[in-house]
């Protein structure tokens, strides 16, 4: 009896950026929007230094329960190059703040039956495909994957804004 694969997913997003930032205040924008929104966070944290700067891989990975039967996962993977200290001038008192190369990639998740109660016989895994090619599939994709997607853009949203980027915006708020 083999599991099917009962997950929808991709690469949302990628943001590339270099210039001046706060990097506490960055993460703990991500940090806090995922628990925000109701996400069992965990992160994972790389850190060298280079001739050039610091280089940083950071990781969350954020998941919750929907329901009995659905999961959802969002992924922020970001990495940092060269990254120094700065000294800024904003609103006339000076600020010390991070300069860098970043990368922050956003990939999401729908598990279903992640608590895999349809795997105790053939017949429940023959049901379950049928539920999810079938009778689930719009549900599956416009509804939980549709608001998850939204969800996904709202934290790219929230990063941009941090960051200071002019497109700091995007259709689903």
């Amino acid at each position: 009896m083999v599991k099917k694969a009962g997950e929808v997913g991709a690469k949302l997003s990628e943001i590339r950026f270099s210039g001046v930032f706060d990097y506490e205040k960055l993460y703990l924008a991500m940090y806090n929007w995922l628990k925000d929104h109701y996400y069992e966070v965990s992160e994972s944290y790389k850190h060298k230094m280079t001739a050039t700067g610091a280089e940083v891989e950071l990781t969350f990975k954020g998941e919750r329960k929907e329901s009995e039967f659905v999961k959802y996962n969002i992924d922020l993977e970001t990495h940092f190059w060269d990254m120094v200290d700065a000294e800024a001038v904003i609103e006339g008192k000076k600020q010390k703040l991070n300069k860098a190369r970043c990368t922050f990639i956003i990939k999401f998740k729908v598990t279903l039956d992640y608590q895999s109660q349809f795997d105790k016989s053939e017949f429940l895994v023959r049901l379950f495909n049928i539920l999810r090619f079938t009778i689930l599939k719009n549900k599956i994709l416009i509804v939980w994957a549709g608001k998850l997607i939204g969800e996904s853009y709202r934290l790219q949203t929230k990063i941009k804004d941090e960051l200071g980027m002019y497109t700091a915006y995007n259709a689903w708020g």
